[in-house]
C-alpha cells in the first residue's frame, strides 16, 4: 500500500492501462455471456443509493420496504401473491438457499438427497460441497436431445428425497424442463420443489406476451416451492443482482437466521451473505418501473428475432448444425459428424469470439443478449463457416 496517495487523474490512467484487456459488451465479440450492459438509468440509481446496506434493514427501513414491494411484484409476475424472498448476489446464492431450505424442512431424514437434472448449474455442486455431507445430489439423466429423462427421474425418488430441481432455461441450451410433470410425480410426498430460472425468469413471462407457447414453469404449477431468477441477466440490472422467491412465507420464521446484535435491531433472514447492497434493490425497482412489461417484451422480441436469424445462418453452414431447437435466446452449435467442438472453439477464440464451450455436451453456446446485434451474428457466421471449411468438418 502506498504511503502517500496519488492524484485522481494518475489513478484513472493506471486503471485504464490495467483494464485494457477486459472485454466490453459494446464490442461485437461477447456472444457467450448471460449478462449484458445494465441500462443507464439503473446504473444512475445504483450510484445514487450505493451506501444503503440491507444487511441491517432496521437502519434502512424504506429500502427494506422497497425490496419487499419488489419481491411481491415479481412474485405476481411469476404467478403467485404474497410470497417472500430477497435480492441476492446471483443465482448461485439463491440456489444454495433453496438447497438449505429443502434439507432443513426434513430433519427426520438422516441422509437427505436432492435430485437434479444432469443439465443443472454448477451452483448445486457448490451447495453440496458446502453442506459437508449433509446433503447428497442425485443426477437424473438427459435424453439424446438434452431433455430431462422423466422415467429415470422417477427412479431416483425415495424416502431420503428432501428436494428436487426443475430448470427453466438450462445453462447450456436454455431448455425448459417439464415442470408440471415433475410436480405431478412428487405430489403429496412432502418434497421441496425448486425451479432454477436464473436465466429464464426474465424472458419467459415476456415470451408469453409475444404469444410463444411456454410450458408451465413457475408458481402456477402448484407444487413449486421456490424460484431463482436473476435480474442481472435479461432483467438488465446492475451486476450482481440475483433473486430468490419463496411461496411459503412461514418457512422464514421456521428456519431463518436470527441476527440479534445489529444497530437497526433484531431480524430474521435466509441469506448466505450478511452485508447486502441496497442500491441494487432500488436500481432494479426503478428499472421495472421504467421498462414495464411493454419495455421488456420489446427487448425480448429483438433478442428472439436475432436468435431466429442466427439459427437460419447456422443451418446453411456445411459441417455445423444446431445442437437443439432454441426455446429462448440461446443457440447451441455442434458438429454434424459428432467431432469434438474443441478445435472449433479454439479457432473462434483466435478470432476474438467469446462463447461458452460445454465439453460434456459437445456444444458451443451463443447467448443472444440485448447487446448482440444482427451485424455481429452475420460476421460470426461468416467466420464460423470459414473455420468449418478449414477444419474439414
Amino acid at each position: 500500500m502506498l504511503k502517500e496517495g496519488l492524484k485522481k487523474r494518475e489513478i484513472i490512467k493506471q486503471l485504464e492501462r490495467k483494464l485494457s484487456q477486459d472485454c466490453s459488451y459494446q464490442s461485437e465479440y461477447i456472444l457467450g455471456s448471460m449478462c449484458s450492459e445494465p441500462i443507464n438509468f439503473g446504473k444512475e440509481i445504483y450510484m445514487k443509493y450505493i451506501s444503503k446496506n440491507l444487511g441491517d434493514p432496521g437502519l434502512f427501513k424504506d429500502t427494506a420496504k422497497i425490496e419487499n414491494e419488489l419481491i411481491r411484484e415479481l412474485g405476481e409476475l411469476f404467478g403467485a401473491r404474497n410470497i417472500v424472498g430477497s435480492i441476492t448476489t446471483g443465482g448461485t446464492e439463491a440456489n444454495i438457499i433453496a438447497m438449505r431450505i429443502a434439507r432443513k424442512l426434513r430433519p427426520e431424514i438422516k441422509k437427505p438427497e436432492f435430485i437434479i437434472p444432469d443439465s443443472a448449474h454448477k451452483s448445486f455442486d457448490k451447495g453440496e460441497d458446502l453442506m459437508l455431507g449433509g446433503l447428497t445430489l442425485r443426477r437424473a439423466n438427459l435424453t439424446k436431445d438434452f431433455k430431462l429423462d422423466l422415467e429415470h427421474f422417477k427412479t431416483l425418488i425415495n424416502e431420503n428425497t428432501c428436494g428436487v430441481l426443475g430448470i427453466a432455461g438450462t445453462t447450456s441450451l436454455g431448455l425448459i424442463d417439464p415442470i408440471d410433470k415433475i410436480g405431478e410425480i412428487i405430489e403429496g410426498r412432502n418434497i421441496f420443489f425448486h425451479i432454477d430460472a436464473a436465466f429464464g425468469g426474465f424472458i419467459l413471462p415476456f415470451l408469453r406476451e409475444l404469444n410463444y407457447m411456454i410450458p408451465p414453469w413457475d408458481f402456477r404449477v402448484t407444487q413449486v416451492s421456490s424460484i431463482t431468477a436473476d435480474p442481472h441477466k435479461m432483467g438488465l440490472a446492475p451486476i450482481p443482482t440475483g433473486g430468490y422467491f419463496l411461496r411459503d412465507g412461514s418457512i422464514l420464521n421456521k428456519i431463518g437466521f436470527n441476527i440479534p446484535y445489529l444497530a437497526g435491531g433484531d431480524f430474521k433472514h435466509l441469506h448466505i451473505v450478511g452485508t447486502r447492497p441496497g442500491g441494487q434493490v432500488i436500481a432494479f425497482w426503478a428499472i421495472l418501473k421504467y421498462l414495464g412489461i411493454e419495455g421488456y417484451t420489446k427487448i425480448v422480441k429483438q433478442c428472439m428475432d436475432n436468435t431466429k436469424y442466427l439459427e437460419k445462418l447456422i443451418s446453411e453452414i456445411e459441417g455445423i448444425k444446431l445442437a437443439a431447437k432454441s426455446e429462448m435466446n440461446i443457440v447451441g452449435i455442434t458438429t454434424e459428424s459428432g467431432e469434438s467442438v474443441t478445435k472449433l472453439d479454439d479457432e473462434l477464440r483466435k478470432r476474438k469470439w467469446m462463447l461458452g464451450k460445454f465439453k460434456k455436451f459437445n456444444l458451443i453456446r451463443v447467448v443472444i443478449m440485448p447487446h448482440v446485434k444482427k451485424a455481429h451474428l452475420t460476421k460470426f457466421s461468416q467466420d464460423l463457416e470459414g473455420i468449418a471449411k478449414k477444419l474439414n468438418l
